[in-house]
């Protein structure tokens, strides 16, 4: 099943014009001007010109993330769906799209309903779908686009009896197309046995109004101990997927598409999706399998750099680069190494791990690495703890520039951010819709 599809060309131009003022935290002081002239203005964003703190995007990582997975997918006859949550931003969408994203994936019908104003033809909401007024707005949608693709998970007989009675409700004229969710015990949600998902699936099978497009699970939040265990248990449970979608094929229960989806896949343990759901399947009809990353668009300093497969279990892709960068200037020098930075709580990322001080520049000097180790040790609402060496000299006023962990909890801190070239000049600007 080939992996790209032809790009989708979103409606952007809202985005383009929005006016760049006041609203939007860092950006300089001035008369307004449509993001789509940003470039023009030859900001630099650790120039003197932004309101720190600031948190940049690095075109050339972008760039390189985005070609990295499109390559791996495009070698392994897979496809990708990202993850939305991630970033929120139509910009950096389009980039995948036109990279051979297939579509995008929402987690709520809030992220659907931004996807679909600006032009996205094929959504796979993650998550179940139980509410009256967001099937109604769904299948009116469909209604409106005969375009618009649409797939949404269930796990239980409740969820399939409740989404059955809300789509005869909303009078929608076709199936909607429906993938059974697998989980795991102490996971989120999914059928968490073989017993359990046969059930579901005879469910949606028997319906008058829902049709089984395939199957879907999330690997991603397993956890077995270190590493090795991690990864033998989520072999363990993507082979119970791969016994799954052959069970359900068998039984015929797929005659109502033309095509099997089998999805899974965060950013951390997609190399085993592929090794276990990659290979020839031969079922009744032909299986499209589909990727849901999301945060391998920007990588981090942490959590995803100990996790990612890219440069480690898949050596010959070489690995992904941190596109995400918050820089604060240095507020104070109060005790003998400790230094207060100027971001906090309300900048960056902190439920999985905290920023990682990278980089410092003096006023006048290129950014240059840390000379000494250093860590961001706590976080308040707008000032960052830094523990730091004497060795390393830091003065009041001094710009540092840390990398994040967990992009996800990173973006929604920012309406507006700078994309900057590797001098952190700016580029563009991507805006976001939390």
């Amino acid at each position: 099943m080939s992996s790209t599809s032809k790009a989708s060309s979103l409606n952007l131009d809202r985005v383009l014009n929005e006016q760049v003022d006041w609203r939007y935290k860092s950006f300089p002081a001035g008369p307004p001007i449509p993001i789509r002239a940003v470039r023009e203005r030859g900001w630099s964003a650790l120039g003197g010109e932004f309101m720190l703190p600031v948190m940049v995007l690095k075109d050339s990582a972008l760039q390189h993330n985005i070609a990295l997975m499109a390559d791996f997918c495009s070698r392994r006859g897979v496809s990708l769906a990202p993850h939305g949550k991630t970033a929120m931003a139509p910009q950096l969408l389009q980039r995948q799209l036109d990279a051979g994203a297939w579509g995008v994936t929402a987690a709520t019908m809030s992220q659907v309903r931004v996807w679909r104003a600006f032009g996205v033809e094929r959504v796979i909401l993650a998550n179940e779908l139980v509410e009256p007024a967001s099937v109604r707005w769904v299948v009116e949608e469909m209604h409106r686009d005969k375009t618009f693709k649409f797939h949404c998970l269930v796990d239980s007989l409740p969820g399939v009896h409740l989404l059955e009675s809300a789509v005869a409700a909303a009078g929608h004229e076709q199936r909607l197309e429906v993938l059974l969710e697998l989980g795991f015990a102490g996971g989120r949600t999914g059928c968490r046995t073989p017993e359990r998902a046969r059930e579901v699936a005879d469910a949606v099978a028997g319906s008058r109004h829902l049709a089984l497009a395939g199957v879907e699970a999330f690997e991603g939040v397993m956890h077995a101990g270190g590493l090795a265990e991690t990864m033998t248990a989520v072999d363990a449970f993507l082979t119970r997927m791969r016994a799954t979608v052959l069970d359900l094929d068998g039984a015929g229960l797929f005659a109502g598409v033309s095509e099997v989806i089998v999805s899974a896949g965060g950013s951390a343990f997609l190399d085993r999706v592929v090794a276990n759901l990659g290979e020839p399947w031969g079922l009744s009809r032909p299986v499209r399998l589909v990727l849901r990353s999301g945060c391998y668009l920007t990588h981090d300093a942490v959590h995803y750099e100990h996790l990612t497969p890219f440069g480690s279990r898949i050596p010959e892709t070489g690995p992904l680069q941190e596109a995400l960068e918050v820089w604060g200037a240095v507020l104070s020098r109060p005790e003998p190494g400790l230094a207060l930075v100027g971001f906090g709580k309300r900048d960056v990322s902190y439920d999985l791990e905290l920023p990682v001080p990278r980089f410092v520049r003096a006023a006048g000097e290129a950014p240059r690495p840390l000379r000494a180790e250093a860590s961001i040790t706590a976080l308040n609402d707008q000032h960052a703890y830094m523990k730091i060496d004497e060795a390393e000299e830091l003065r009041v006023g001094d710009l540092v520039g840390c990398g994040i962990s967990h992009p996800c909890t990173a973006f929604d801190k920012w309406r507006l951010i700078p994309v900057v070239d590797d001098r952190y000049r700016v580029t563009d600007a991507i805006l976001t819709y939390f």
